[in-house]
């Protein structure tokens, strides 16, 4: 690529979700890629909702087995992609997750944990015993600092993730990535 820019490819799944999973519960999982200015998408989905997996034995794992692909072309590494996740048991959510795309090409297991927003008033305190849940109006939002230091968060399980990333004509922009696995 002679006209300054690079291409990133990621494939992958987002394998399961490791949580403590009631049985008969139903849950699903919705994502968006978040980049900086310089990026445009050029194949692939930037937001997808995996289909709905049910939880046979308590404590279970959610497999969820939900493929990802997605091909960017950028000019400048600032912004480099990360991956927003909400996870959800039925309508109820139950944790936004957040995870950077690897900086070096290949096979990556990831995994993001989940935080779970917690009410902000006394009214959302009391209103959480009625089954509200927090939730934020752009869950991408966790991809900047932009205000969240102001969201009150407790852990709540990971989500697994396996990607392949392949990069084209990032070395030609002087971009050193260091050496790749021996």
């Amino acid at each position: 690529m002679s006209d300054g820019t690079f291409l990133v490819s990621v494939t992958g799944q987002i394998e399961y979700v490791d949580i403590l999973a009631p049985a008969g519960s139903a849950w699903h999982c919705k994502y968006e890629f978040v980049t900086g200015p310089d990026w445009k998408i050029i194949g692939g989905l930037e937001a997808g909702l995996s289909q709905i997996s049910n939880v046979v034995v308590n404590g279970d794992r959610v497999v969820l087995n939900f493929p990802l692909e997605i091909n960017f072309k950028s000019t400048n590494i600032y912004g480099w992609p990360q991956l927003v996740l909400s996870v959800y048991k039925g309508m109820q959510l139950e944790g936004y997750g957040r995870i950077h795309m690897p900086l070096r090409p290949g096979v990556h297991k990831l995994d993001a944990s989940l935080a779970k927003p917690q009410p902000s008033s006394m009214l959302g305190y009391v209103g959480s015993f009625f089954g509200y849940q927090p939730e934020l109006l752009q869950p991408k939002m966790l991809a900047t600092t932009a205000g969240n230091h102001l969201i009150q968060m407790i852990s709540y399980g990971e989500v697994r993730i396996s990607v392949n990333v392949v990069m084209q004509g990032i070395r030609n922009l002087g971009y050193d990535l260091g050496r790749g696995k021996d």
